[in-house]
């Protein structure tokens, strides 16, 4: 799913978890409907044999995520969920909660809105991150100490001790470092990065060349490996990439100083480029930013299209008051008076 909030317009339920999701819906799919301020979560975790799963339901094993923990629920825990994704396989994070309340028992719910269903997490609303599906780019590595065929993975192993698993700390990495768009928070950020491959399509084909998203990608994979080359000769040391989770490309080091790469590719001419809320937000704050953007570049092939050749331009420092942004669409929200 894209939203979990309940079924919706091409978004109606998860895909990929499991054989509960093929003739009904899911209890997950309301995992980030917030309500009254909470976000309640559920997973499926192990199950018991059918003969006994009446009464004995399944539980979380709550001292799997804190050792020698006895007690009925655990509070101040990071709980990250994972699923399915359908188009690019594998299983990827999708979201998480912070400061969660987790319960060893299922959790009765009378929300109408959740259709009553029970759930094993709770946490305050504010505290629910959900990547944009576009954004979702940490994959859960298969094999020893992934997931398996499991719906729930602890911390500790069955004997308590941590998993040597290196995901888990990449994991958590990736999730204190993730400052992209929250669609928990602001559920119309989902599309700025939608958005941005649109209007640079947008851009291509009004200057007569050939554009669509998988054009789009590779023109943008093939201008991450030319800045990363040539930063690295210009700078005299490898930059650390960091678009996955930041507003811009590149963390750089010179003189002891950070600098911001936003890096861009292009088939025209490079005098303009298209950049998302988070992305202006960012050059606006930090005069240490630099764009470098590489174009003219070259494309044969739409479904499995090659790149190659091109120009660099590197503004470093980059000013982007210098430039003239053009703003391609607005959200207005009700003030609290005109809402009344």
């Amino acid at each position: 799913m894209r939203r979990y909030r309940g079924p919706q317009p091409s978004d109606e339920k998860p895909v990929g978890g499991g054989s509960y999701t093929k003739g009904e819906l899911g209890n997950e799919a309301f995992n980030f409907l917030p309500l009254n301020g909470e976000v309640l979560g559920y997973f499926q975790p192990q199950l018991q044999p059918l003969a006994v799963r009446l009464e004995h339901p399944s539980t979380i094993a709550l001292g799997r995520i804190e050792a020698r923990f006895k007690g009925e629920e655990l509070k101040g825990v990071l709980a990250v969920f994972v699923a399915t994704d359908p188009k690019r396989g594998g299983q990827r994070i999708v979201g998480w909660f912070r400061e969660a309340t987790v319960y060893r028992h299922a959790q009765p719910s009378s929300a109408k809105e959740r259709n009553r269903f029970s759930y094993f997490l709770k946490a305050r609303a504010e505290n629910a991150f959900l990547v944009p599906e576009t954004r979702r780019a940490f994959k859960i590595p298969g094999g020893k100490g992934a997931f398996g065929q499991a719906n729930v993975c602890y911390p500790l192993d069955s004997n308590r001790h941590p998993k040597g698993a290196g995901w888990i700390e990449e994991a958590l990495n990736y999730i204190a470092s993730y400052d992209l768009e929250n669609i928990a928070q602001e559920p119309d950020s989902e599309a700025d990065p939608d958005i941005e491959v649109t209007l640079g399509s947008t851009i291509e084909r009004a200057a007569g060349f050939q554009s669509n998203p998988r054009i789009r990608r590779a023109i943008e994979e093939y201008a991450m490996r030319w800045a990363e080359k040539r930063l690295k000769e210009l700078l005299g040391q490898k930059p650390t990439d960091t678009h996955k989770t930041k507003s811009y490309d590149f963390l750089c080091n010179v003189s002891d100083t950070e600098l911001f790469v936003e890096v861009k590719g292009t088939q025209d001419n490079g005098n303009s480029v298209s950049l998302t809320p988070k992305e202006v937000e960012h050059a606006r704050k930090h005069q240490n930013s630099a764009l470098f953007i590489v174009h003219s570049v070259k494309v044969e092939g739409k479904r499995n299209p090659i790149v190659s050749g091109g120009k660099e331009i590197f503004l470093h420092p980059w000013d982007i008051s210098t430039g003239t942004l053009k703003p391609r669409g607005y959200v207005f929200t009700l003030g609290k008076a005109q809402g009344e």
